[in-house]
């Protein structure tokens, strides 16, 4: 029902921008611009001050059905005079969302806008949410996202994090920091938590506001794969939770500390992950609670075996999914953590299911309530 809904919803915001039938007469130019997810070599897509987002693709000649799916939900699409189809609508839902072109039958990515990967290299765009202000750039001081690169004797060959360090790292070399181990979803790759996440801008935005002191955030790939392993329909080893557990704690994590001036202890060292990083988190963080103090678990199911936990050492577990998920789960999870003694907290955000916009709110919430 709820995707019949959405579906309609769509097909009523449809027309009222677009003709029903015949050829498609392109509205004036006033008032239209590039959206900023179009990339710099394309038109469109453009947007206008009402929120509406106009569509253009060129398709072969032979293409007889043309339906752009955006945020999930399909839109046809029309033909104009000079061969283009065209498609004005409002955004289904707001934040990071994909669009792709399906041309009798074929999903095929918008080439004007950017790419981003997720599940391969996908067209996505970007939807402003008033109400998510705490991810966008603001005129305050900025830390530095680190290519990093470490070997693994594990898999025998070098592997890639991404390192947030805060403003001021360098300048302050005495100082050490908390560090979180912020890991990313079945989807994506280490570059996704601040590529698509903004979590080096949230960061940055609650340090400034003196919500949250300064820490590093370290963001691990979440696929370790021995020479040996097979792969998945979701490209996991074998043993992928095994394989990343070992690549984690004996090479990751004493990399970082070699490199890097965290404080090596549980009170000041967190791991959160989204999806299949919350998985990581609820099996590998839980297993080794002697070493974290603070666990997140955004999307990722629950900790279904708290007497593996730490009560000396575990400071907050922290469970969070969209309204659209299963947030009664977390909330019996949550109560029955507080009566086995733990510090635990829940969040669900509103209106949003298994995607981004849930993972940005979620590590919003996160932040100030750790390494308290």
């Amino acid at each position: 029902m709820k995707h019949f809904l959405l579906s309609l919803a769509a097909a009523c915001m449809f027309c009222a921008f677009a003709h029903a039938q015949g050829t498609f007469v392109s509205p004036s130019s006033d008032g239209w611009q590039r959206t900023p997810s179009t990339q710099r070599q394309a038109e469109f897509p453009k947007v206008n001050a009402d929120g509406a987002y106009w569509f253009r693709f060129q398709a072969p000649a032979t293409a007889k059905d043309v339906k752009l799916e955006f945020a999930f939900v399909e839109f046809p699409a029309q033909q104009d005079a000079e061969g283009y189809w065209n498609v004005i609508a409002k955004a289904p839902k707001v934040g990071y969302q994909l669009v792709r072109w399906i041309v009798d039958g074929a999903r095929i990515p918008d080439p004007g806008l950017e790419f981003t990967f997720s599940n391969g290299w996908l067209s996505t765009i970007e939807i402003p949410s008033p109400q998510d202000a705490y991810y966008e750039m603001r005129d305050v001081p900025h830390g530095d996202v680190r290519e990093h690169w470490f070997f693994s004797k594990i898999e025998g060959k070098w592997r890639r994090a991404y390192v947030y360090t805060p403003p001021g790292y360098d300048a302050q070399p005495a100082r050490h920091y908390p560090v979180l181990y912020l890991q990313h979803g079945a989807g994506e790759n280490e570059t996704e938590w601040t590529h698509t996440g903004f979590a080096a801008v949230i960061a940055d935005n609650l340090i400034a506001e003196g919500r949250i002191e300064p820490l590093i955030i370290v963001m691990n790939n979440d696929f370790v794969y021995r020479p040996s392993d097979n792969r998945g329909r979701l490209a996991l080893a074998d043993k992928w939770n095994e394989n990343f557990e070992e690549m984690f704690l004996t090479e990751a994590l004493p990399d970082i500390e070699a490199h890097y001036r965290v404080i090596p202890d549980a009170a000041h060292r967190a791991m959160a992950g989204l999806s299949l990083g919350g998985m990581l988190t609820g099996t590998v963080g839980v297993r080794h609670s002697e070493l974290f103090g603070w666990l997140g678990i955004f999307s990722g199911g629950v900790v279904s075996d708290p007497a593996l936990l730490r009560k000396d050492t575990v400071r907050l577990i922290f469970e969070t999914c969209g309204s659209e998920e299963y947030p009664e789960r977390i909330e019996q999870n949550v109560a029955l953590l507080k009566d086995q003694g733990f510090n635990a907290a829940t969040y669900v955000s509103p209106g949003t299911a298994h995607e981004w916009q849930t993972w940005r709110r979620s590590l919003y919430q996160f932040l100030p309530l750790i390494f308290r």
